[in-house]
């Protein structure tokens, strides 16, 4: 009984402690995909797959989740207007903000242009 009054307390302590510290956004490099189709055969990574040209980004236009492929190969759901995203797919993209879940919120996305980098405008989700 003392021991789960312990442990009871011990992760009490823990969540307050967790609830005082922000999450600060964190950075991602890395490829953008359509997620659906990334997920069925993950050599899937460019615009032109599945048999058909630009198919990445018309899934992306009807709504389907983006996804961002790091150099290890991890996947994250985007968690942004895939809309906005369509123009994109199969480019080398940047995206700060935060994880939950294994997605990542979307704060700012960039898309590299030569040695640059550029903002893309993302329409504010409800």
């Amino acid at each position: 009984m003392k021991l789960i009054r312990i442990l009871a307390i011990c992760a009490l302590l823990a969540g307050t402690a967790r609830l005082g510290v922000a999450e600060q956004n964190r950075t991602w490099t890395g490829s953008l995909v359509d997620a659906s189709c990334y997920l069925t055969d993950n050599m899937q990574a460019g615009n032109d797959h599945m048999g058909m040209k630009n198919c990445g980004a018309e899934c992306l236009k009807m709504g389907r989740p983006a996804g961002l492929v790091t150099a290890d190969k991890k996947l994250f759901v985007l968690m942004a207007s895939s809309p906005d995203l369509a123009p994109y797919v199969g480019q080398t993209i940047r995206v700060t903000g935060k994880i939950r879940n294994g997605s990542i919120l979307v704060d700012k996305l960039e898309v590299k242009r030569g040695a640059d980098w550029v903002a893309v405008k993302l329409s504010a989700m409800m």
